[in-house]
């Protein structure tokens, strides 16, 4: 999993370092690195450097990794609309670059492949064809399994039910997963959900046998739950992790328990949840305008001015169990990770992952645990043992902000530059390529 790389030598000195661990941030940091790879950091005066290596001045910026989100679902979302006829080679790529301009190298997309798009991109990144640091490096699950709903759509994503595979027994989910896992899935994911009545979901037997031959197969098995007696009927069937926090009434200490003593990981997946209830201030963000025009923006605006009061009165309270819920997660030792679910209505790549980190931190999660969570421990989850957190012996790709975050999470997206393996990106060719798609 390579990208091209600065072979320079550099030395950044003088900003303020956020390490992505969680701890103290470093005051007049230097960060010295050659082949894309720091091979040294710490405070300036304690990091040796030898005589005439190119040096950046980034004094009173700050420095924190890149993001890495572990669920979202990318090519279906252009302009205002999510639709499986956006979803093209052309418009994956799309996204991986918006990714890319906003500091997000890492995005793995859960479930919602078509004609293996995502598996051919990732190949290819990964074989090395396609090596272009201005791409977020993709995951992919591949294709989804959720039940069959007779006569219509299943229960999986609304907008592509039919790139998800159905299965309705034991012995075809076996075999469902065998087939997804010939493609080298990075995850095995699948949907238990009604969809509030409408939709058929499959049960235990089903999802224990989906869980049973991913791991056959060396797989993790991620599902995608709402309901808690769902969520733990997967945790106990041994899933490895869930792509979103229970809602109403919330998880409760059986629920936590059993996630703890399995080490299963919950996605936070809230940002999605608030869209609408403070639509007033993100959808005027300068930062969103950058990559995202004005008619977009207030046809989403129009969107949610038409929610009935009613529905909006219980948006607003489902939300409040989502942000009680965070802190009860964490503080039951379950590993929370950033979740953007990216690309799914007004989603939109890159930005929101930083929506994500605000609402994490404004339902009380600390910034330095909340951008721990959006970086090592999703690197960590993944397997991406080169990246998530800024250390000697691993990849240079950080982003350099304007304002500190830690004063205020809004500022991760104060970006002033974006360096991949070392070699800072072009944002302002890509927000002109951005402006005339």
């Amino acid at each position: 999993m390579t990208q091209s790389a600065n072979n320079d030598p550099t030395f950044f000195t003088g900003a303020r370092l956020i390490i992505g661990d969680g701890s103290d941030p470093i005051d007049d940091a230097g960060i010295l690195i050659s082949n894309g790879t720091i091979i040294g950091i710490g405070p300036t005066a304690d990091v040796s450097v030898a005589d005439g290596v190119r040096r950046v001045d980034l004094t009173g910026k700050i420095v924190m990794p890149t993001i890495v989100n572990p669920h979202g679902h990318a090519g279906y979302l252009k302009g205002a609309n999510t639709d499986a006829a956006n979803f093209s080679r052309e418009n994956v790529l799309d996204h991986l670059r918006r990714f890319v301009y906003y500091g997000v190298s890492v995005f793995q997309s859960l479930g919602t492949d078509r004609d293996d798009i995502e598996i051919s991109i990732r190949d290819e990144q990964r074989g090395g064809t396609l090596d272009d640091p201005e791409l977020a490096l993709l995951l992919s699950a591949s294709n989804g399994i959720a039940a069959p709903t007779p006569g219509g759509g299943n229960g999986g994503a609304f907008f592509a039910p039919d790139a998800i595979r159905e299965a309705s027994t034991p012995d075809e989910a076996r075999q469902i997963v065998r087939e997804i896992a010939a493609k080298n899935p990075d995850v095995i994911k699948f949907w238990v959900d009604d969809r509030n009545g409408t939709k058929v979901k499959f049960g235990p037997d089903v999802y224990e046998a989906i869980i049973d031959e991913a791991h056959k197969a060396g797989k993790m098995a991620i599902a995608h739950i709402y309901e808690l007696d769902d969520a733990k009927g997967v945790v106990r069937a041994g899933v490895d992790g869930t792509a979103h926090m229970v809602r109403e009434p919330g998880p409760d200490d059986e629920l936590l328990t059993l996630m703890r003593e399995n080490d299963v990981f919950v996605f936070t997946s809230m940002s999605i949840q608030k869209a609408l209830l403070d639509a007033a201030d993100w959808l005027d963000d300068p930062a969103l305008a950058e990559t995202v025009d004005q008619a977009s923006r207030d046809t989403f605006r129009t969107i949610f001015s038409q929610v009935p009061p009613d529905v909006l009165t219980q948006m607003t309270a489902g939300y409040q169990v989502l942000e009680s819920s965070l802190s009860t997660y964490v503080d039951a030792g379950v590993r929370v990770l950033l979740s953007g679910d990216t690309g799914v209505m007004a989603q939109f790549p890159g930005y929101t992952e930083h929506r994500e980190l605000a609402a994490m931190v404004a339902a009380g999660t600390s910034p330095l645990a909340a951008i721990k969570a959006a970086t090592l421990l999703p690197a960590q989850m993944l397997g991406l043992d080169d990246r998530g957190s800024l250390e000697a012996g691993k990849r240079a790709d950080f982003i350099v902000l304007d304002a500190d975050p830690l004063d205020d999470i809004t500022n991760t997206t104060k970006i002033a530059d974006v360096y991949i393996a070392g070699a800072a990106i072009d944002r302002e060719t890509l927000k002109a390529g951005f402006a005339g798609s």
